[in-house]
Order: C-alpha cells, then structure tokens, then sequence
C-alpha cells in the first residue's frame, strides 16, 4: 500500500491479554465486549490520511493486499502519552446548568471530547480529558481486506465509510449525486455524515458538489409523477365531457 490508497481494513486490538476492540462480530461477543449501537464489519481509510491509529496507519505501507500482520504499538503510535495539561478542574455549576451529577468514575462527553470524573467536591470537579488508553502499549492485529482499484471504486469505498452503507450514486464531471434510502435520511447521524462525507469528498475526489436525493425524489421520477398527473386530470374531464353529454341527451329523450 501507499500513501492515498483507500483501502479496507478489519482489525483486532489488545491491551496485554484483553481484547480493547475489533471490527470482528463474532470475536467481540465470544470476548465480552460486544457493543449492540456499533456496526461491525472491516472498515475504509485513506491510507497516510490519519484515519486510524498512527501506528497502524504506518503499517499498512508495509502490506499488501490480502496481508495480515501484528503491530506492537507505542503510546506515541496509539492514543498518545498521559497528558497533566488534559486534567482540568470544571466548577460545579456547569454540570448543574445540563442537569448533570457528576460522581467519580463517570465517563461523559464535555465540549465535544470524552472525559472521565476523577473526583468531585463541593465546588469542583475534577475532569480528565486523557483517552482511557493513553500512555499504554498496545498490540493489533490488522488485515487489509480490499483496495479501491479507480476513481468508481473509490467513491463507493469513501461512501461506504461514511454511511456504512453502498448507495446509488452518479458523477458528472465534479458534480456527485448519491440517492438515499428514506430511512438513512431520517437518522440523526445524518446531516453530519453528509457534512464529512462532502469535506472528504472534495479532498480525496476532486468533487466541488455533492447532492443527496431520496429514493422515488430524482428528476426523472417526478416528472414522470406529473405526466401521470395530467393525464389522469385530462381522463377525468373527458369522463365529465361525457357525463354531460349522456345527461343532455336523456333529457331530449324524455321531451320526446
């Protein structure tokens, strides 16, 4: 692999002898850490682009289609050192403010970032913005399970690792048009998977216009919706053209 190639990947983590994560289903109920809101399945990056882990992003540069390799990650290749700068103290009345009791141990969002409770007194909670894993040794074990071979396939790779999903999509010249199933259009995830997949879009494929359209919403349907129209409403005049006719001639009838 080089640096650009989109590339699909699945993969296992450890920490020493305990799986932390996998891409694997089967593995993740069989260990116990099976997350039932997560998607399971190999997944796309864009090779050198900061998409995985550094460590495993720098390995993959060593592997080929089809490879499996171990990786034995530093803290530096992984979730990075411990860092005190990240240990902040949060005055009490911000949590009140989101009707939030803070207590030791609890894991929330802040800001946008993951943080852990490390302790709480009167006034002050004491948050540590760290990632769980920060300052540990990790090893993975990853398998690069496909590459995008033209511009086709990589926009279905790029799709796929947006939306978790293959959807019809189109190109013409720098314009992209993908059709989305109502159902995806619905989720709450949606407008920001739309807002990254257009910034990916645009680095990685040269394309300055992304359009969605729902399914049974394309041009070529609606059109065909109003043509139906009109000559639904056109039949229907000539059946009251008709009626009115039948009408005048029974009431000559009757005069006769």
């Amino acid at each position: 692999m080089k640096k650009g190639d989109f590339v699909r990947v699945s993969y296992s983590g450890w920490l020493g002898e305990n799986l932390i994560e996998t891409t694997d289903e089967d593995l993740a109920k069989k260990e116990g850490i099976y997350s039932k809101g997560r998607r399971y399945g190999p997944t796309v990056v864009v090779v050198g682009e900061g998409m995985i882990l550094p460590g495993i992003d720098k390995g993959l540069e060593t592997m080929k289609l089809g490879e499996k390799k171990r990786f034995k990650l530093s803290p530096s290749d992984a979730y990075g050192e411990r860092s005190f700068k990240l240990i902040q103290l949060v005055p009490m009345r911000d949590f009140r403010k989101q009707k939030i009791t803070p207590m030791p141990g609890m894991i929330l969002e802040i800001e946008g970032r993951p943080a852990r409770i490390q302790s709480v007194t009167s006034g002050r909670v004491r948050v540590d913005f760290n990632h769980p894993l920060a300052g540990k040794e990790l090893e993975y074990e990853v398998k690069v399970e496909g590459v995008a071979k033209n511009e086709t396939e990589k926009i279905a790779f790029l799709i796929e690792r947006n939306f978790r999903q293959n959807l019809k999509h189109r190109k013409d010249g720098k314009k992209l048009t993908i059709t989305v199933p109502v159902e995806l259009s619905m989720s709450q995830m949606y407008p920001v998977m739309q807002a990254v997949f257009k910034v990916e879009a645009k680095k990685f494929l040269g394309v300055d216009d992304v359009v969605f359209e729902k399914e049974g919403e394309s041009k070529g349907e609606i059109k065909s919706e109003k043509r139906t129209t009109k000559g639904t409403t056109k039949r229907r005049g000539e059946g009251r053209k008709a009626s009115k006719s039948s009408t005048k001639r029974n009431k000559q009838t009757t005069g006769k």
